[in-house]
């Protein structure tokens, strides 16, 4: 009986480790990101705020839970930060969460 309350205490133990993991971290968008409103177009091309912009070459697209997807998979109208580079391309997005869009 020792054994199965042991085995039982190592796996709640267990259990909650995974679940703290799991927890997505705060992002670190830099404060010099640019807001503005999402929307896929012919790659490379992508709206924000309606003007058709250019993502450079290896640029990332990175949803709010820290994945980084394919420029045509975020919802159209997605409220994003975004980074240029020097050609003016667009290399960094993060498209917001609802509480990160209602903060900025």
């Amino acid at each position: 009986m020792r054994i199965a309350s042991l085995l039982a205490g190592v796996a709640a133990l267990l259990l909650s480790a995974a679940m703290a993991s799991a927890q997505v971290a705060a992002r670190k968008i830099p404060a010099d990101a640019l807001d503005g409103q999402y929307t896929a177009a012919t790659f490379p091309g992508v709206y924000i705020n309606g003007k058709l912009m250019r993502l450079a070459p290896g640029a990332r697209v990175v949803m709010p839970n820290n994945l980084a997807v394919t420029p045509n998979q975020v919802p159209a109208d997605s409220p994003v930060r975004y980074q240029l580079d020097k050609q003016g391309q667009i290399r960094m997005v993060w498209v917001l969460s609802p509480e990160e869009a209602r903060r900025r």
